[in-house]
């Protein structure tokens, strides 16, 4: 972090002490909190965390080894509760799960009032949520749905394969993870409006503006520290995000006004333009007395800030890992010459029998999970949990980074082994896995079965069709596995390779 980004940081802490001297202290939330290191008075933690802020994942993994698995930490005003292991994931995620149904009110949040209308915020309990949970389950996201729609997907895949092929025909470096997130940002602009960055200007500038939400959300938010600051936003973090959110909107209503005009000019049918958009507002007609044009706003808004990122990192994240370890490569290289035929592009259908290609992916879900540190919940009553007391209002973080790799759960846990997946029950989705990369229980990602087809399907083609070289000179820097946390886990130094195109696969 630059000077600028630490002063604009730490400043506001100094604006808070003279806020907070000044009020009552407040009531001891617990007496038997889980152990942690000692706290300052005001600052708490915090200044032992800042130099680690890029890095909080690996830095609360490394005081779990001194405190447990469950340890508490004083951010500034906030008390934050971490757990690190799946036993207590369960207990928190699952068992006990509606004393943590609401995520803990982060400020970024609340810009242009998302927490109302998104079902991230929402507490599972409330009417609302279960409203957009069944939106989510039976309508936009179902299986069913997905296969429908998934000829959106191709097309997008088909445009990032010929991209690859003309890049090994001019021997061009590639930078993957910028390729693939312009993929997957098109994959779901598609699956959403049939519209792309390609081909229509607001779509290039709805992706601008993710790009400025998402890198606003992923800041270091003073307030989330001290919530007494909320009245006064110091580093507009949330001005500057319900700023993109009233431009990002304002796309929206146009381009609603468009298919709306088109509904009404046309005889309407199901599978007019076979999208989501379609279907969302086939809801918003079927359902006008709970669902309204604020939810059209914020639908959209959560689908693709949740899935371009995420699922972009994660195809980045694998490549890396199986350049790094070309037997890997070699063995998934094999499964899919077996499975798929010459000529032929890989199926979502197909997936379920390419087992390997299954692994590779949970594998690296599980050493590099796009949300290292899942959503932060709030706790909503005093609770019990492993002999320990965590108070009401307390912040609860699951590290999915430090789980992943913990070494009573995975032998050789540091290392690349897609192997240990085979043969295994083990699955992203379930609820009594040791990985909870999408979460868990009722608030798991609603995106998540979306994500693992994109993510799939755009790995499995790139390794299929196309060899990897990376030039021996910068090989070292290339394929550094250092990352850094934003609203994901990113790999510190961009992965550019040469496509090489695997001329017996035509």
């Amino acid at each position: 972090m630059d000077l600028l980004s630490y002063i604009m940081w730490i400043l506001p802490t100094f604006v808070a002490i003279f806020l907070l001297i000044s009020l009552p202290k407040p009531k001891s939330y617990a007496k038997n909190l889980p152990p942690g290191p000692f706290p300052l008075p005001i600052f708490g933690n915090l200044f032992k965390l800042f130099p680690h802020i890029t890095k909080p994942h690996k830095y609360f993994a490394e005081l779990a080894k001194t405190h447990g698995p469950i340890m508490s930490l004083q951010l500034g005003s906030t008390t934050a509760i971490v757990v690190s292991n799946s036993m207590l994931a369960k207990q928190v995620l699952l068992k006990n799960h509606d004393v943590f149904s609401s995520l803990y009110d982060l400020d970024a949040v609340r810009a242009h009032d998302h927490e109302k209308f998104s079902i991230g915020p929402l507490s599972a309990s409330s009417p609302m949520w279960k409203v957009l949970r069944k939106i989510y389950n039976t309508k936009l996201l179902s299986d069913k749905m997905l296969e429908t729609m998934q000829e959106h997907r191709y097309r997008k895949l088909e445009e990032l394969l010929y991209y690859m092929k003309k890049c090994s025909q001019t021997n061009t470096i590639v930078d993957v993870g910028q390729a693939v997130y312009d993929a997957s940002f098109d994959m779901i602009s598609s699956t959403i409006f049939s519209m792309d960055s390609g081909s229509d200007v607001r779509i290039r500038e709805i992706k601008d503006l993710m790009d400025c939400i998402i890198k606003e959300i992923g800041r270091p938010n003073i307030v989330d520290c001290y919530p007494l600051l909320k009245m006064i936003d110091p580093q507009r973090i949330r001005h500057r995000l319900t700023a993109y959110c009233v431009k990002l909107f304002k796309l929206f209503d146009e381009i609603v006004g468009m298919r709306l005009k088109s509904r009404k000019d046309q005889v309407h049918s199901l599978g007019l333009y076979n999208d989501l958009l379609d279907v969302i507002l086939d809801v918003m007609e079927e359902q006008s007395d709970e669902i309204n044009r604020d939810h059209l706003h914020h639908l959209p808004l959560d689908l693709i800030g949740a899935g371009m990122d995420t699922t972009s990192k994660t195809m980045e994240w694998a490549m890396a890992e199986l350049l790094r370890n070309p037997v890997f490569l070699r063995k998934l290289q094999e499964e899919l010459d077996s499975v798929i035929e010459k000529g032929n592009i890989i199926l979502e259908s197909q997936i379920s029998e390419l087992p390997y290609l299954q692994a590779i992916v949970k594998e690296t879900l599980r050493l590099h999970p796009s949300a290292p540190l899942l959503l932060p919940r709030k706790v909503e009553k005093d609770v019990e949990i492993d002999g320990f007391q965590l108070p009401k209002g307390a912040m609860l973080i699951v590290n999915a980074w430090a789980i992943g790799r913990d070494p009573n759960n995975w032998d050789d846990q540091d290392s690349f082994i897609p192997d240990r997946f085979m043969g295994s029950e083990l699955d992203v989705k379930s609820q009594f896995t040791q990985l909870f990369t999408f979460g868990a229980g009722k608030k798991i990602c609603p995106g998540m079965p979306l994500a693992i087809r994109m993510i799939s399907l755009v790995l499995g083609n790139l390794v299929c069709l196309f060899d990897w070289k990376v030039e021996e000179l910068g090989m070292e820097k290339v394929l550094d596995m250092d990352d850094h946390y934003g609203i994901t886990i990113k790999k510190t130094t961009s992965l550019r390779v040469l496509p090489i195109h695997r001329s017996h696969r035509q």
